[in-house]
């Protein structure tokens, strides 16, 4: 089988939340741990740093990863969802799984996927467990895919740290309704006598998770701000804080470490998030309450007009999302290629509903196009909504 043609099995015939939905999520380790055993425990012997969070994870991960490479580890990084690529989420020193392993450990292992019938996520993290192991690599950076507590990527009983970036309201359908039920989600990753770096977390959400570091004996370090850093968003700052943290727990070289720290999310490898294609042009992932809060900061401290790149999935509360969107010249609104994506009639009448005009185009990629082809002035064009809104947007930036 060729590569393109194992993604298309790959989707065919896994569930994929990322792709469609609710329907498609499983919650328990059962699984993982089955297919771990199949495979002859690619997870034992690893060294893990283990980050959970509503937002921030993402950026977290890569910045520690980096760091790790550049002190001379070996270092192995899972992360989702993918922008464009599977490939994506399974890093070694910055390098993605190349295709002919990723074709072979789909295609050798035909008969554990039969026999278990393993989620894509699940499929995805053994995949990288398998990969870390044969690749002798001597850190693993995992970031969590959703909650932390049932999530596939909470089978070490030992990480290194531990780190619970942030908590918002977001996945409530699996997490629970409020702030304290996800906290408790998250702080399922916590380990007796692991010690835990915390971003700033909301009164009610940090009072769930100290309460459980006490009962483990978890020592729980707060994220070391940089009092001389005042450019850039403010949530990157947060992220630097709880990487940089999580560095000093694991003795190393804090000048080097803060010189990768200030490189940035471009150096990392980390796409998608506050990117800039070009000047006049930013793309970003934030598609929660907590993230286009962040997001919308972030663009007035910029200080320029705003011409938006919109869609949404179906799943989320759109009609709360919209309230969170920055003020804009105009909206462009649209709908990605994947079954979760919420119709663009649909989005727009929502965002006519909440005093929201714009136009609605039939692609992200001509979303994208009409937004710079009328843009003017210091106007920047700003895609946001989801990871698959984004990586749309990023493979018609690239062919253009």
């Amino acid at each position: 089988m060729e590569y393109a043609e194992v993604l298309d099995w790959l989707y065919a015939q896994l569930p994929m939340f990322q792709r469609t939905g609710p329907v498609r999520y499983r919650i328990d380790l059962e699984k993982t741990h089955a297919l771990c055993a199949a495979l002859g425990h690619p997870e034992h012997g690893l060294n893990v740093i283990h980050i959970a969070g509503t937002n921030g994870k993402g950026s977290v991960s890569h910045a520690v990863a980096t760091a790790l490479q550049a002190r001379g580890h070996t270092v192995g990084l899972y992360t989702s969802p993918h922008l464009k690529d599977p490939r994506e989420r399974i890093r070694i020193n910055g390098a993605w799984i190349p295709q002919e392993a990723f074709v072979a450990f789909v295609v050798d292992h035909m008969d554990v996927w039969e026999e278990l019938q393993p989620s894509f996520f699940e499929l995805m993290f053994t995949m990288a467990l398998s990969a870390f192991q044969s690749a002798g690599v001597d850190r693993v950076v995992l970031e969590t895919g959703m909650g932390g507590r049932l999530d596939s990527t909470n089978i070490f009983p030992a990480p290194l740290v531990t780190a619970i970036t942030s908590i918002g309201l977001d996945h409530q359908q699996f997490l629970g309704p409020d702030l304290r039920s996800i906290a408790g989600e998250k702080a399922g990753i916590l380990k007796e006598g692991v010690p835990c770096v915390l971003g700033i977390l909301p009164p009610e959400a940090r009072s769930v998770v100290l309460e459980r570091s006490m009962r483990l004996g978890v020592e729980v370090h707060d994220g070391l701000p940089d009092p001389a850093e005042t450019a850039g968003p403010e949530w990157l700052a947060r992220n630097r804080t709880v990487a940089r943290q999580i560095l000093r727990l694991l003795p190393g070289d804090a000048a080097a470490d803060e010189a990768v720290l200030r490189a940035g999310p471009a150096a990392w490898g980390l796409r998608g998030r506050w990117q800039f294609w070009d000047e006049d042009c930013l793309l970003d992932c934030a598609h929660n309450v907590e993230g286009l809060t962040a997001a919308g900061k972030a663009l007035e401290a910029l200080g320029r007009p705003v011409r938006l790149v919109y869609a949404a999935v179906a799943d989320k509360d759109v009609a709360e999302a919209l309230s969170c969107l920055p003020e804009t010249v105009h909206n462009h609104w649209c709908a990605a290629e994947v079954p979760r994506a919420m119709p663009v009639e649909e989005l727009a009448a929502l965002a006519s509903s909440a005093g929201r005009t714009g136009s609605v185009h039939d692609s992200v990629a001509n979303a994208v196009a009409a937004a710079r082809n009328v843009r003017a002035g210091q106007e920047l064009v700003v895609v946001l909504g989801s990871v698959f809104t984004v990586g749309e947007a990023l493979t018609a930036l690239e062919a253009d």
